[in-house]
C-alpha cells in the first residue's frame, strides 16, 4: 500500500503506518511537553519568545491525538472481519497498550512526587491508577484524563464490530454530523463535562472519517488548501486562546484534522515522507506523553535554579533538558513498553494443544 511502513510497534502488531502520521503524534507530544515544561521556563527567566509562543498552545497537541487515534482505530479495524471475536481482540490489545504503558509511570510518579513532598492524600490515587476518574485537579499525573477518553473511543469502536464495515462509515458520517450540530448549539456556553467529551468525540470521528476519505487526498493540490487550513485554524486558535469550549474544537480541533490531512497527501502524494528514524520517535510519543511531568518535577527541584546563573547556560540548559526529554522516552518506549507490551500479548494468546 502506498505510503505505508512498519515501525517496531506496527511489526509487532502487523499493521502499516503512515510514517507522516507517526511523525505527527512524536510532534504532538512535544507540543504537550513544551505546554507543560513554559511555566519553569519562564520561572528561569527565559528569553525567547519564539518558544513562548508556541508552547502557550502546546496543549492543542491534545486534539492531534484524538485526530490521530480515530485515524488509526478506522485503519485498524474497517479490514478486519465483523466478528466478535475480532472485536475483543481489537479491544483486548487497546486496553493492554494504555495500562501497561501507564502503569511503570504511574507507579514512577507516585514514588517521585511523594519524595518532593506533593500532597498525595488530596489525589484520587484509586481512580488514577484504573484511569477511571478525568477529574485532572485529582489525578495523579493529570493528563491521564485524556487515556479515560482513548478507553471509552475504543469500546465505542469495538461495538462498531456488530455492522458491516460500510454501515461503519455511514454511522461514523451521521454521529460526526448530529454531534458537531449539537456542540455548535452551544457556542460561547461553559461546556458540560458531557459535552467537553462529545467534544473529544467529534476529533476521533473527524480522524476515523479522514482515513474512510482518504483515497481523494492523493492529488498536491490539496497541499495548498491544507496549509492555508492549518494556518487559519491556529492562528484563530491562538489568537483566542481557546482552552477550551466549542470554539476550541472549531480552531485547534479543525486544525489538528488539517495537520492530518497535510501529513496523508504529503505521503501519498510522495511528495514528502518523513524519515524512519523520525516517524519512530512516534512511537515513543506515549511514553513522552507520560513521562514529561516526572521530568519537569525533577527538572524544577534539582536542575532549574542551578541553570539561571547565567543567561546562555540558562537557555540552552532547558533545551537540552527537553531533548534529553525525548531520548529518554525512546530509550524507555525500546526498553520498556514494546517488550513489556510484546510479552503481555504473546502470554495473553491460547496454548496451542
Amino acid at each position: 500500500m502506498l505510503g505505508l511502513a512498519r515501525s517496531p510497534s506496527q511489526r509487532w502488531r502487523g499493521t502499516p503506518m503512515y510514517q507522516n502520521v507517526q511523525l505527527l503524534r512524536a510532534v504532538a507530544a512535544f507540543m504537550v511537553f513544551c505546554y507543560h515544561a513554559l511555566p519553569q521556563y519562564k520561572a528561569m527567566g527565559g528569553a525567547s519568545d519564539v518558544f513562548a509562543r508556541f508552547a502557550a498552545v502546546g496543549f492543542a497537541g491534545v486534539d492531534v491525538f484524538f485526530v490521530i487515534s480515530g485515524f488509526v482505530a478506522a485503519l485498524t479495524t474497517l479490514d478486519k472481519e465483523r466478528t466478535a471475536a475480532k472485536a475483543m481482540q481489537f479491544l483486548k490489545r487497546r486496553v493492554l497498550r494504555i495500562y501497561l504503558g501507564y502503569w511503570p509511570f504511574f507507579g514512577l510518579a507516585l514514588l517521585v512526587f511523594w519524595q518532593s513532598g506533593f500532597a498525595l492524600s488530596s489525589l484520587d490515587l484509586l481512580g488514577s491508577f484504573f484511569l477511571a476518574s478525568v477529574d485532572m485537579p485529582r489525578l495523579l499525573l493529570y493528563v491521564s484524563w485524556s487515556l479515560t477518553y482513548e478507553l471509552i473511543f475504543y469500546g465505542l469502536v469495538a461495538a462498531t464490530f456488530a455492522f458491516p464495515a460500510r454501515s461503519v462509515a455511514v454511522l461514523a458520517h451521521v454521529a460526526f454530523l448530529l454531534l458537531g450540530g449539537a456542540l455548535l448549539s452551544k457556542w460561547g456556553e461553559p461546556l458540560s463535562p458531557t459535552f467537553i467529551f462529545l467534544g473529544f468525540l467529534v476529533e476521533f470521528l473527524a480522524g476515523a472519517l479522514l482515513y474512510i476519505h482518504r483515497d481523494v487526498l492523493r492529488k498536491r493540490w490539496w497541499l495548498v488548501a491544507g496549509f492555508v487550513a492549518v494556518f487559519l485554524a491556529y492562528w484563530c486558535g491562538a489568537s483566542r486562546m481557546a482552552t477550551d469550549g466549542t470554539i476550541r474544537i472549531a480552531t485547534f480541533g479543525a486544525g489538528a484534522l488539517f495537520l492530518v490531512m497535510l501529513a496523508i497527501v504529503l505521503e501519498q502524494s510522495r511528495t514528502w515522507i518523513a524519515p524512519r528514524f523520525a516517524a519512530g520517535l512516534g512511537d515513543a510519543s506515549y511514553t513522552l506523553y507520560l513521562l514529561h511531568l516526572v521530568l519537569l518535577v525533577i527538572f524544577a527541584g534539582h536542575v532549574r535554579d542551578a541553570l539561571t546563573v547565567n543567561p546562555y547556560l540558562r537557555e540552552a540548559g532547558f533545551f537540552v533538558f527537553l531533548a534529553v526529554g525525548v531520548a529518554l522516552s525512546r530509550l524507555l518506549y525500546l526498553r520498556l513498553e514494546l517488550p513489556l507490551y510484546r510479552w503481555s500479548i504473546g502470554a495473553a494468546r491460547p496454548a496451542k494443544a
